[in-house]
């Protein structure tokens, strides 16, 4: 069966700094989010190799991209969009991130290249985010 995007759960420490902190879901107006290891390549080329090359992954950071449009009044939202102009550790809080099956990554972010709201007139407001996890993140695993 395949699984589909909306079962995930993305949720955000709203209140960082605290414990155990206000969590708020992050999903509505999001149309979309993109998750990746940003991994970090060491490509290789040996003498014998015959001219062909080899590559490990040496490095890593867990990235999740979001798009959507922008809801005033969400509480993930309005915390995200109101970082916008912040710096350093104000952009820094946790994140949780739950799979259909219960499976749960966890761990402390940063909150990078906050955009929006942008777009033509007449249409809604797009806006875009990325959760940054710094270093790895918990692995909890789902029935």
């Amino acid at each position: 069966m395949f699984e589909l995007m909306n079962a995930h759960a993305f949720s955000i420490n709203t209140a960082p700094g605290t414990t155990p902190g206000t969590l708020a879901v992050i999903g509505k107006g999001i149309t979309n989010v993109e998750p990746s290891n940003n991994e970090e390549l060491s490509q290789d080329k040996y003498l014998d190799g015959g001219g062909f090359g080899e590559t490990d992954v040496i490095g890593a950071q867990t990235v999740l991209a979001f798009t959507g449009h922008r809801y005033y009044g969400d509480p993930a939202q309005d915390f995200i969009m109101g970082l916008m102009l912040k710096l350093g550790e104000e952009r820094r809080t946790n994140f949780e991130w739950t799979e259909p099956d219960g499976g749960k990554f966890t761990g402390a972010c940063t909150i990078a290249n906050i955009s929006g709201p942008s777009g033509a007139a007449g249409s809604k407001g797009e806006i875009s985010f990325e959760i940054h996890f710094n270093g790895e993140p918990t692995y909890t695993p789902g029935t």
